[in-house]
């Protein structure tokens, strides 16, 4: 396949979520390490270099790609962590969003925490767009792990957006990853595991239960807004106003 792996003493299967790729371990002569990372759908890999990703040591037209390993253990598995290391993942989000870019997957498994950094791994569909599109996704795979973003996260981030504006932009994305084709994909993949089924089919249940919680708090935020309203309008409490009504039907 690479060259490079030619020069390989050991290749061995790399523990990890694997739902999109197959991933090895190799060790090559010279003592590096790297990640072998074939893709289950082949596709095209970025046409840039990202700051602070880890270095591509050989890639193909396919999308199979030897990358650089990163010592450390992925935020999914490392979790709870202390404050100086969501400091450190607020600040990896901060430089590449400093300079335009978005990660575009950036769920626990592709965040690697050691050695008192963060580094953002896998950067298999870097691009452009919106910051808050990228926070809330993390916001929302962080939810599906039970967890939140502490202050300390976004201290490392440098600042914090409007709470409201970052939950309208959850919203939007957890609706579109609900009506993509991801779910339908797994349903069918026969590589994953029952372990992984299982949570994949959890994450979807969790999506929306967390999705009609927000409608149904919206509704009863609107039930009280008109409530308020009509008390400026009438200058009267809204239970008070059943004196000014018409008879009902029966009454």
């Amino acid at each position: 396949m690479f060259r490079l792996l030619e020069t390989a003493v050991r290749v061995e299967p790399l523990q990890g979520e694997g739902l999109t790729n197959v991933l090895h371990l190799v060790t090559l002569a010279d003592g590096r390490k790297a990640v072998l990372r074939q893709p289950k759908v082949a596709r095209d890999l970025p046409k840039f270099v990202v700051p602070g990703a880890p270095e591509v040591l050989a890639h193909n037209g396919r999308g199979d790609v030897l990358v650089e390993y990163v010592e450390g253990r992925t935020l999914a598995d490392a979790l709870p962590v202390p404050a100086e290391v969501w400091h450190s993942i607020g600040l990896a989000f901060r430089r590449i969003h400093r300079v335009g870019l978005l990660h575009n997957d950036v769920n626990l498994h592709n965040i690697i925490v050691g050695g008192g950094k963060a580094t953002l791994i896998d950067w298999d569909n870097p691009g452009q767009g919106n910051p808050l599109d990228e926070l809330a996704a993390f916001e929302e795979h962080l939810y599906l792990h039970g967890t939140e973003l502490p202050q300390a996260f976004w201290t490392g981030y440098g600042h914090q957006p409007d709470p409201e504006l970052l939950r309208a932009h959850r919203i939007a994305g957890c609706i579109g990853w609900l009506a993509s084709d991801d779910w339908r994909r797994w349903e069918h993949d026969r590589a994953l595991s029952p372990e992984q089924l299982a949570r994949v089919r959890n994450w979807r249940r969790l999506l929306a239960r967390w999705l009609a919680g927000q409608f149904r708090t919206a509704w009863l935020q609107s039930d009280r807004l008109a409530a308020e309203v009509a008390v400026l309008q009438h200058r009267q409490r809204p239970e008070d106003r059943h004196e000014h009504r018409r008879p009902q039907h029966g009454q």
